[in-house]
């Protein structure tokens, strides 16, 4: 959906800032460490173990619901 003012004003400040972090976010492929096994990522975002890159589980369902939030106006 495009992204009006009436679309931004679904959100509160604090859900438009967390959503465009978490945009950002899942842009990156997510941080390796030494005492990780190679298929696991750190999620850019929080930091809890993923293994895919990216978000993890929680962050890109707290994505995917504020971006709900905003296309239907609350109503799910």
């Amino acid at each position: 959906m495009k992204r009006t003012k009436e679309w931004w004003a679904r959100l509160t400040k604090h859900e438009r800032a967390e959503l465009v972090r978490l945009e950002r976010d899942a842009k990156h492929i997510g941080g390796g460490s030494i005492y990780l096994p190679e298929d696991t990522r750190e999620c850019w975002s929080c930091g809890n173990l993923t293994t895919w890159g990216g978000l993890c589980e929680y962050c890109g369902n707290r994505l995917s619901a504020l971006l709900r939030k905003a296309d239907l106006g609350g109503l799910e």
